[in-house]
Parts: structure tokens; sequence; C-alpha cells
């Protein structure tokens, strides 16, 4: 693999110098890259365009972030845009005043789409035409198109150098189908656009996806952490470096793995190597201490009793865990989570770890692109933006999701659903829930509620639900409704699911040779979630359905008559596969995980995680 082309995403001009020592063989330069990039100032384009002299520079001219649909005022700020880039580029060739390698390109990285998500023609031969003699990639905005490989074809006949593809909406690996069908139109002819392939490109899955696409160009960021301490991230050296080692190759600066951006005399930017960092003193004034030789995040489950807390090495490992009550009011909860962390993060740092990023799950209605929870009514939470505040009390990216949904990660990326791209995880607790997974993809919703697959009517005029409606889900099979209607029926006094659970099937009662309100409850419940099952199926066609949560302990119980109550239910297709969950309880914990090293910028660290380290038993201080 040594002769694939490595692109580096980048927004600062360390993050140019660090692709520059490493040997990467083109960057694409941004700035605000949380809106998936838009064009960099003039003064950090130049600023690289002097610096490098290896590194192929390709600048990024997007206006705003959101859709790829331009006015004329718009695309009018594009074409300036681009004619400045064309203009400086041609100044500094023509002086040659930096220095750089004869053979190294500056282009531009752009596209334009219609109201339909087509490629927008007329736009981008306005763009083409602005950008003169500057070679063009068309960036992700394809994956956006109805027709990929009819886009692709679009731009072939507009001239444009490249593509910039993930093959799909998802992941280059889920894509990597129409990659293959990419590459091989690319090759048909000189004048095809090359293919260059990004989207969830890591170290640990890139040799893979090459031999399954044929591709010889790869696009990705490096980030973690900025040594600032303030949030931001920084194009990690270390990272790089893995990647080339990924690829067969080692780096042009062999300090590269040691790199770390330091500020010089008057801001400038230079490189200095672990040696100038272990000093404790630069040209550019003090140094921090060296980090934690090993990187680590802090995964919090956040129930409705209690919030649990765990610090997890990069090897999936639980390094330690605590656990304390929720707080009364929301307030207090709020104190309690940012005190656990606290705690969490200064037990990490005794033993030896850095925290680079910190992931929260949460029930409720959770808006996970801002990290605030909408509402959570155990938790007494209303617009609280929990991501901001956690983010701010620590100093490190956070990440929060949807607890069920985030289990439903773990399991698709671990457990009983792995692998598979279109699956369900329903959580049966005190109360219902699901986690949708469609194409590789989480379903949020309008509302970030999709899911409440508790709150599915399943009886019709049924009984009351705590919700307001009649006849959901939950109040016939959960921890909760299964206890209620048996004692509301006659059962036994006092006892709770498990217990009515185990007198299913004929087991002996007291003076009654069998104990029919169990039978009956249990018979209510199953029909009920095999109803709601049933028309989940028909909407979004899971091949699995995973069932998680204290009411799956049931086991063949729950899942024998379940499987033939939605066999029956689906007279005309066959029904999913359904499957107990491989993680448990754990799932939480190891979704909150995921999400922390994402958020830290080291989301690759995942990809080797095994089942055995994420359940190994979990240690306390």
């Amino acid at each position: 693999m040594t002769d694939v082309v490595v692109e580096l995403c980048v927004d600062d001009l360390d993050g140019a110098l660090v692709a520059d020592r490493a040997g990467v063989e083109r960057i694409e330069l941004c700035a605000d890259l949380l809106e998936g990039g838009t064009t960099p100032s003039a003064g950090l384009v130049r600023s690289v365009l002097r610096a490098v002299r290896h590194v192929g520079v390709q600048v990024i001219v997007r206006p705003r972030g959101g859709d790829f649909t331009y006015d004329d005022g718009e695309l009018d700020v594009m074409c300036a845009d681009l004619e400045a880039i064309a203009a400086l580029a041609a100044s500094l060739s023509a002086g040659d005043s930096a220095g750089r390698e004869g053979g190294t390109e500056v282009g531009v990285v752009l596209g334009a789409l219609t109201p339909a998500s087509e490629v927008d023609v007329p736009a981008m031969r306005r763009l083409l035409a602005a950008a003169g003699p500057l070679p063009v990639t068309f960036h992700k905005a394809i994956d956006a198109t109805p027709d990929l490989l009819a886009a692709y074809d679009v731009l072939r006949s507009l001239g444009v150098r490249r593509v910039l593809t993930a093959g799909g909406p998802g992941t280059a690996a889920e894509g990597a189908d129409v990659l293959a069908e990419l590459v091989r139109r690319s090759a048909v002819s000189r004048d095809a656009p090359e293919v260059l392939v990004g989207g969830g490109v890591r170290a640990a899955g890139v040799g893979s996806l090459l031999a399954a696409t044929g591709a010889s160009s790869v696009h990705l960021r490096a980030m973690s952490p900025s040594p600032r301490g303030d949030g931001t991230l920084r194009t990690d050296p270390a990272v790089v470096a893995e990647f080339l080692a990924a690829v067969g190759r080692g780096p042009r600066d062999p300090h590269v793995a040691g790199v770390a951006g330091v500020a010089g005399p008057a801001g400038a930017v230079r490189v200095a190597d672990s040696a100038d960092v272990q000093g404790g003193e630069s040209a550019g004034g003090a140094v921090p201490d060296p980090a934690p030789s090993r990187s680590a995040v802090v995964a919090v489950d956040i129930g409705g009793t209690s919030f649990k807390g765990a610090v997890v090495d990069d090897s999936g490992r639980t390094v330690l865990s605590l656990s304390v009550a929720a707080g009364a009011t929301g307030a207090e909860s709020i104190d309690l989570v940012v005190g656990l962390l606290h705690e969490l993060r200064a037990a990490a740092r005794a033993s030896g770890h850095d925290v680079v990023g910190v992931g929260v799950v949460t029930p409720g209605m959770v808006d996970a692109e801002r990290g605030v929870v909408l509402f959570a009514s155990t938790l007494g939470w209303t617009d609280v933006p929990l991501g901001p505040i956690l983010s701010a009390e620590l100093g490190v990216p956070v990440e929060i999701d949807h607890d069920v949904r985030t289990s439903g990660l773990a399991e698709s990326l671990f457990g009983a659903s792995a692998g598979v791209a279109d699956s369900v995880l329903v959580a049966v607790g005190t109360g219902v829930a699901a986690s949708i997974t469609s194409g590789g993809h989480a379903v949020r919703g309008a509302l970030t509620a999709a899911g409440e697959l508790g709150h599915v009517p399943a009886v019709p005029g049924g009984e009351a639900c705590t919700c307001g409606q009649r006849g959901c889900l939950e109040v016939y099979l959960s921890g909760a409704g299964v206890a209620r209607r048996y004692a509301a029926l006659g059962g036994l006094p006092g006892l709770d699911t498990a217990a009515v659970v185990a007198r299913v099937g004929g087991v002996e009662g007291v003076g009654t040779g069998v104990d029919a309100v169990a039978d009956r409850v249990w018979a209510d419940g199953v029909r009920a979630l095999a109803l709601g099952l049933t028309s989940l199926t028909l909407l979004v066609d899971p091949a699995v359905i995973v069932l998680a949560g204290g009411v799956s302990r049931a086991g063949a119980a729950l899942v024998d008559p379940l499987r033939a109550e939605l066999a029956a239910g689906l007279a005309w297709r066959a029904a999913p596969e359904v499957r107990l969950s491989e993680l448990g309880t754990h799932g939480g914990r190891i979704g909150a995980a995921v999400l922390a090293f994402r958020a830290g910028g080291r989301g690759s660290v995942v990809d080797s995680w095994s089942r055995s380290d994420l359940l190994a038993e979990q240690p306390r201080p």
C-alpha cells in the first residue's frame, strides 16, 4: 500500500506543518471543522502556502455551513475567493520564494447542488471558471445526491479533477460497493475524476477498505484534544504516524511521532519534538508538564435513580468505576454529575491516564448535536445544555446522547447486532424504548424522539398509560406494567416482574395448581410487544431485533413466544431474527465510551476493541 495517496484535513498552520513533515501528499485546508469545513482566511492560506515544502494544498471554498445550495450572492463570494486563491498560488509559484518542491499542487475543494440535491451545473461552471488553472475537487456534497454514479458522470463532463466521497451518506466502509464502481469508472479514461475516499477512514480499517474498493487515495482527519486544554482539537502527529504506518509508510521526518505544535517567538509556529517538550522551556516560553502516557475517557450512564461513571482506557477496559444516587432536584442532579466527572478524572490522572473526552448518556429527549437534554421527566430536566455545561467544567470535549440509542450503538459495534446495518435494539425495563439503526445510521427523528416504542398503542382502547394515552405497549410489557397488572388481576401480592415470570407456564401456585393470572398477564404482554414489533418491522425493515433490559432476562420465556407471535403477524414476509443482548447492562457504559473517544478526536481506537475487554470486571478505587 506504499503508493496510497493520503490527504489530511487540517484547520491551522500547525496541522499543515505536521502533515508536511510526516510525508502526507496533500492537505485540505479548512476553517470551522465543526460545520464540516468553510473557507479559511486569506492570511491562513498565504501562511500555509509559504510555510510548507512538500505537501500539496487544497483549499476548501465554502461560504457557510449547512446545505450546498447557493444563491447568486453566495456564488459571487465563492468566485471572489477562488480568484484570490488562484492569484496567490500563481504569485508564489512564479517567485518560488517558499522553496517548495517541484510538482506540489495547489488546488481548491468545492461543490454546489440544486434544491433537489442534484449537481448544480450552471453554478459549477461559474465556479470552475473562477478557479482558472487550479485543479478542482468536488467535496462530499456528492454523497447527498440521489444518484451518486450519475452525479459522478456529470462531474466528469465538467472537468472536475477528483471527487471526495464515502460512496453514500454513511461511512466509506458502508459505501464500499459504490466506491468500487466509482474507482472502476475512474480507470476507464484519463479524464475521469480521481476517487478520493473519505468518511470514517481510520488506520485500523484502511487496508480492508482499499482492498474492497480498489481505491488508491484516502482522506481523513487525525485530531486529538489540544494541549491548551480549552476543548479545541489539533492535528495529532501520533495519529498521522499511525495511519501512515497502516499504509506501509514511515514519516518524512523521523521525529514526527513526537511532534507537538509550540508557539515560538513573535507568534511564529515551529514544530517541537519530544526533547523540546521534555525540557520544560522553549523559545516560546513555558511548556506544560508532559501528559500521562496513556489516554482514557470518562463514560457516564445517567439513570433515573443513579448515575454510573467509569474511566475507560484506549483498549476498552474499565480502569475504575463509581456511582452516585440521583439528586432530589434537576439542579442537584447536574451538580452531582459534575462532581462525579471531576472525581473520575482525578482518579484517572492518579492512575497515569490522560482524559481526552467525556461521553454521557441520559434518558429523555436529547438533542445530541447541541448537547442539550430537551426533556427528561425522571430527572426534572427541561432544555438543559448538559454538554456545554460539562465541557466548560472539565475543559475537555463532551458528547451526550440518548441512553437506549447509545446502547444500540454499542450493540451494533460489539454485541448481538455487530455488522448488521439495519437493526433495532428494544430495551424492556421500567419502560420500553427502541434504538433504530437504518443503513448503519441511528434514526433520531424531527423531535429527537424516535424509538418511543413503549407508547405505541398496542391495545386499542386499552388500559390507561401515565403518558395520557390508552393501550400503550409498556402498560402491558414492562417491569412496572407486568407487576402492576398481575397484582390488579388478583395475583399473589408483593411479586415483582421476575417473580411473576417464574410462575408462567403451569408453575404450581398456592391452592390453584397453576398460576393462570401469571400466564394471562405474560401472554398479554408478549402479544402487545409482538404487535409493536410487527409495526416496527413493516416500517423500518430490520434484519435483527435485539432484546435488552431487565425484562429480557426472562430469556426463552420471552423470546420463544415472541418469535412465534411475530412470525404469525408477518404472514406475507419473513420475520426479523430476534436475539438477546450480548452486552446487557454494560451497553450504556460502552456506548458512552465510544462517544467520548469520538468527542476527543480518537474515534479510531474503538476499532480494535474486543468484547472480552469491554466486559472485563470493573474495578473500583
